[in-house]
């Protein structure tokens, strides 16, 4: 029986086709953290320079979609770094809005409430962007966030508490109905 260090390489084929199954999330992840198309686009192609560049590296250990988002995070940090007022949002992604909502006043409230939500979840430290946006709109378990981003998976919980207990704060005032729980934590 083959130990998980023997596993090959996957073949090119594979990983074009891995990559192209993967690609819409993984620009929606971008999406999601830089809060800005063009920047988007941007870490998503320097991302999948990398990856390609990688190949190699990627012999099934973890899933692709761990693998790859990890590429992105890494692409995001290097561009906040270099360009940090690039990359944050100047603008608020349009396409955010509750595409249940039929009535149009509905809509153009929702539509607000996900301008401002987009805009909250941008304002935050890069960290806890990151583990929201992982967890909570791309789905991954605290361990798969973990693997993404290299830190523990306490570290996930505790940045992920952070980021939900600052959203709350900077949402009250839009959303009055919200429940105040312990002001002290």
């Amino acid at each position: 029986m083959a130990s998980d260090d023997d596993r090959q390489p996957v073949d090119r084929q594979s990983f074009d086709r891995l990559v192209v199954d993967h690609l819409v999330a993984a620009q929606r992840f971008a999406m999601r953290l830089t809060g800005n198309a063009e920047a988007a686009e941007e870490v998503v192609q320097e991302a999948l320079v990398r990856a390609a560049r990688s190949r190699s590296t990627f012999a099934g250990r973890a899933r692709f979609k761990t693998w790859l988002f990890q590429i992105v995070v890494n692409a995001f940090r290097d561009r906040l770094s270099e360009r940090a007022s690039r990359i944050l949002p100047e603008s608020l992604p349009d396409g955010l809005s509750d595409g249940r909502a039929r009535d149009p006043a509905a809509q153009a409230q929702a539509a607000e409430q996900g301008r401002v939500i987009a805009s909250m979840v941008s304002a935050l430290p890069a960290r806890q962007r990151e583990v929201l946006v992982l967890h909570a709109y791309e789905g991954l378990s605290t361990v798969e966030v973990a693997a993404v981003l290299g830190v523990s998976e306490q570290n996930v919980r505790t940045n992920l508490h952070l980021a939900r207990r600052r959203l709350r704060e900077l949402l009250a005032p839009y959303l009055p109905e919200l429940p105040q729980r312990n002001r002290g934590n």
